[in-house]
């Protein structure tokens, strides 16, 4: 929550939290002693909620029970009025994520058709909650895999972890330091024409302290000062880039700036919220929701420009959807789920993983998508290349050598 504090109620005792930062605390603990190295490279997350229909994302338009099941919500055929963007012969992008093409041409963006976990169960809620702590089925489990993954990272700065979101996100939950914003540019203290009297007040309050609470309040005026030193945040897109309005563009373009201002950054959380629930009309909502994560996942690789050999993109949802169309032009919650990977280290221009097909011998349970990689296996992949973790992020449970996302 945000609101203009009067000197009135803050000396009173509201405090940080009520000045309008928005900012996670970290633990006093010390980090792992078996930290990653000091790096460059950035992954970032963007995270569909609502469980993003893979089969009509990257459509499987080779495999022969697809139009059977999807009938009169299945995406054409390459070349077909408003067809699908051919990839291998076999699968195409929905016409809306055509912006995607060219960095599937240069090799840079791979495709995981069918991730998942039966563990992540079908509800919304649990799904999403599997997925950010990477413990599908366990409900105890108290941090997130960012977190984790931040933890093991040499380096203190207050801006290795950034998320674009409303709240903070599952993923980060945890002991490390987070900025957590919809907005850097409002980042900032909201005292109006006090400004300056407000943060002595704040630092005197807050920097004796040697607990948890005096350690939120300074990192939190160390991220103001680390997005205060770097006007560039603030600078126009780079090489003719061109970001939709919608918030998922915002959020890539603030994503973008970060990157390019050098702060520190390593891992980037981006949530992305809309239509993606798509039990009913699901080919308007399709088209409107893919038409702005195309245009902006296409505008941040060109912002980035060269830059973008340093950074993985990772676009993932909580779960799929079922194989066939409801009876209200829809989908219902399903199992397995379609990934997207792009950046310098992806092995692109390839789909990774085994296709398990849509026969009803083939399906989960006769109705979902199964899955034949999973999730954790991706994560942590791109983790160990990105990052440089070598160890499980997961607890419990051991990743395989991974599906070949990256080199």
């Amino acid at each position: 929550m945000r609101w203009d504090l009067s000197r009135r109620v803050f000396l009173k005792g509201a405090g940080l939290a009520a000045v309008g930062v928005g900012f996670h605390p970290s633990s006093l603990l010390v980090r792992t002693a078996q930290a990653a190295e000091a790096g460059t490279q950035v992954l970032v997350q963007v995270f569909l909620r609502g469980g993003a229909d893979g089969l009509n994302q990257v459509v499987p338009y080779g495999d022969p029970d697809y139009y059977d099941l999807r009938r009169e919500i299945a995406q054409a055929r390459p070349g077909q009025s408003g067809g699908v963007s051919n990839l291998d012969g076999y699968f195409g992008l929905h016409s809306e994520l055509a912006p995607l093409l060219p960095l599937w041409q240069d090799g840079r963006l791979a495709i995981l058709p069918a991730v998942g976990n039966y563990g992540l169960t079908r509800s919304h809620f649990d799904a999403q909650d599997f997925m950010e702590t990477g413990t599908p089925g366990i409900k105890t489990t108290a941090d997130g895999w960012l977190d984790r993954s931040i933890a093991r990272i040499a380096g203190s700065e207050v801006t290795q972890a950034v998320a674009f979101a409303s709240v903070l996100p599952r993923s980060f939950l945890g002991g490390e330091p987070v900025l957590v914003a919809q907005n850097l540019a409002t980042f900032d203290l909201r005292a109006r024409t006090w400004r300056t009297e407000a943060e002595t007040l704040l630092r005197a309050m807050y920097d004796p302290r040697t607990d948890a609470q005096g350690q939120v309040g300074r990192e939190t005026f160390a991220a103001i000062q680390a997005l205060a030193r770097s006007p560039g945040l603030m600078a126009a897109p780079a090489n003719g880039a061109v970001y939709p309005t919608a918030t998922v563009g915002s959020s890539l373009r603030q994503a973008a700036s970060v990157i390019k201002a050098g702060l520190g950054t390593r891992c980037i959380f981006v949530n992305v919220t809309g239509g993606f629930d798509t039990h009913a009309n699901q080919l308007a909502a399709n088209t409107n929701d893919y038409r702005s994560l195309g245009q902006a996942l296409a505008a941040f690789a060109t912002d980035l420009g060269r830059q973008l050999d340093d950074v993985v993109v990772m676009v993932n949802t909580e779960f799929g959807r079922t194989s066939a169309v409801n009876g209200s032009g829809g989908t219902d919650h399903g199992s397995a789920h379609c990934m997207l990977a792009f950046g310098g280290r992806v092995r692109g221009g390839r789909i990774v993983g085994r296709w398990p097909g849509l026969s009803r011998a083939d399906l989960h349970e006769g109705r979902d998508l199964a899955f034949t990689v999973d999730y954790r296996d991706a994560f942590q992949e791109i983790a160990r290349v990105q990052l440089g973790i070598a160890d499980s992020l997961f607890p419990g449970y051991t990743p395989g050598a991974g599906p070949g996302i990256v080199a």
